[in-house]
């Protein structure tokens, strides 16, 4: 047998991804079988350190069946990231073809949001929250992705759900650009940026009809989204509001709460709801919205029965039994690599939620969904 040190294949190996081939010891040991995953970049350094080998045949034959050769598929986490960047493109640049370039990435969150929405639930409470001047196209992008869930617990068609996702998605694209200035802004906002703000609903709808949106439902729940049915709202004080710029305007009021400003922190996800419920009188739209995010949604912290502090990666049966990672041990140590535990098991109930600020264990979000 004729051993490779593991150093000179180190980049083949993909963290979370199967082995294509086995890592042994400088006996020719078999220590990890092909198909194991290498967890993370900490254990994929300490395999490293430990001067492991691989066994050159196996090596090439993989090469040669193309299993090393392959381009891993783009995960969830990846096609979040490349949306992100597709929306901000769009949104800071407003393209001659914006209509149909909107419509594309629409149907891209539309699949994520169907296939894997607990992932997009951990990716809004667990985004990148030090990123204040991209607040407008994160928030249009959380809001577009939690319309679509919402909209489908509320048992709406297709069409509707793509017409509310499109209106978050270019509900503020007059105003993309302050909304990042507004977020690192300290101080209030000025006499020209209020008036802003004041008119950027009407703004925004002559923008998308400028670029081709036609849509009566489109335009309206955009150019509404800041009215409400009392007549206390902007810009028109209207009160035949709309049922889908209501449930734009709750989920627009709500993901901001679940974002930081340079002015406050981000609210945890049981406050925003309980005052967006108390807010709304309990509105069947913002009652929607509440149980769609639950008790403990995906990328809340919690602590455990056992003493373990643990992630919320996935939702359970119950409201209460969420599926989670945990991240230290009970002596309260980090984790070197995070442990799934079932909270139906009664020796790990989740017994409180815990603020970000008192979790000091970080680790790369990706590898607590290693099949993705």
């Amino acid at each position: 047998m004729q051993l490779l040190p593991l150093q000179e294949v180190a980049n083949q190996i993909k963290p979370g991804l199967p082995l294509a081939w086995g890592i042994r010891d400088g006996n020719g040991k078999l220590l990890l079988a092909r198909g194991h995953r290498v967890t993370d970049a900490a254990m994929l350094s300490t395999l490293l350190a430990r001067g492991m080998f691989v066994d050159a045949a196996e090596m090439r034959a993989a090469l040669a069946a193309g299993h090393a050769a392959t381009k891993p598929r783009e995960g969830f986490f990846g096609r979040w990231r490349l949306s992100s960047g597709r929306l901000n493109t769009l949104l800071t640049t407003s393209p001659a073809d914006l209509r149909a370039a909107l419509d594309e990435v629409v149907n891209v969150l539309m699949s994520l949001a169907d296939r894997y929405p607990d992932k997009v639930l951990f990716q809004i409470l667990r985004h990148d929250q030090t990123k204040l001047q991209s607040y407008g196209v994160s928030h249009s992008l959380h809001c577009a992705a939690v319309c679509c869930l919402t909209g489908k617990r509320m048992g709406w068609d297709d069409n509707q759900r793509r017409m509310l996702v499109s209106a978050a998605m270019s509900m503020n694209l007059s105003m993309i650009e302050l909304q990042g200035r507004l977020a690192v802004q300290s101080g209030p906002p000025t006499p020209e940026q209020r008036a802003a703000i004041q008119d950027h609903p009407v703004r925004s709808a002559v923008m998308l009809a400028a670029a081709g949106v036609d849509d009566p439902l489109w335009l309206a729940a955009v150019e509404q989204h800041h009215e409400l049915t009392d007549g206390t709202g902007y810009p028109s004080r209207r009160t035949d509001v709309v049922e889908l710029a209501q449930a734009l305007h709750f989920v627009d009021v709500f993901t901001a709460k679940l974002s930081a400003r340079s002015s406050r922190v981000a609210l945890a996800p049981n406050v925003a709801a309980r005052d967006i419920f108390t807010g709304s009188a309990g509105h069947p739209l913002a009652a929607a919205l509440v149980k769609e995010f639950g008790i403990y949604p995906p990328g809340c912290f919690v602590r455990l029965a056992t003493g373990e502090i643990a992630i919320v990666i996935h939702r359970g049966e119950s409201v209460n039994t969420p599926v989670v990672a945990c991240l230290t041990n009970t002596a309260g140590q980090p984790m070197m690599r995070p442990q799934r535990r079932e909270t139906t098991d009664k020796a790990n109930a989740i017994v409180a939620l815990v603020a970000d600020a008192d979790v000091m264990v970080r680790v790369p979000w990706e590898t607590l969904y290693p099949d993705d």
